[in-house]
């Protein structure tokens, strides 16, 4: 016997819910209204938190959905970018711009090569890395630097 999958249109399922109809055998009968928001109000003050705790803009944890173990590899990246080395690599890479395409195939305050930028995950943030928010960056080159070393920066 075949399985088939049936598209039901969300409007019609919220029209069901709402009606209380989906709530047959459930203990509680919230509402979607209800419930979306219970869960914004929460994943709001999640991200605040967290935004202090980690100082990280609540802006960038929401739009890229940052995990935990993330943020601690952001925070580090960000101690790692304030040393001499960093600073001397970035300013001899791009003068220290990160939004710099030159059009040379190189991107970004650490010149990243749009494959590099791809293989180290640097995709989840944009693109392209000159086109990613300083912290997301730092954070990658943070992660090229654990994985190679200062090898990839002939500047280093």
């Amino acid at each position: 016997m075949k399985k088939s999958l049936v598209a039901v249109p969300t409007a019609a399922v919220i029209g069901v819910s709402t009606l209380g109809l989906a709530s047959v055998g459930s203990a509680s009968a919230a509402t979607p209204t209800t419930e979306t928001a219970v869960n914004v109000s929460a994943k709001a003050k999640t991200a605040k938190q967290k935004a202090k705790k980690f100082g990280i803009s609540k802006k960038h944890i929401k739009r890229y959905r940052l995990k935990n173990w993330e943020l601690r590899q952001i925070q580090q990246s960000k101690k790692w970018a304030k040393t001499s080395k960093v600073r001397s690599v970035r300013n001899c890479e791009s003068n220290n711009r990160y939004g710099i395409n030159t059009g040379n195939g190189y991107y970004g305050a650490y010149q990243f090569a749009a494959g590099t930028w791809r293989g180290i995950g640097g995709t989840r943030y944009h693109s392209y890395a000159h086109q990613a928010p300083k912290m997301a960056q730092d954070h990658m080159a943070w992660k090229l630097w654990r994985s190679q070393g200062w090898g990839p920066w002939s500047c280093a």
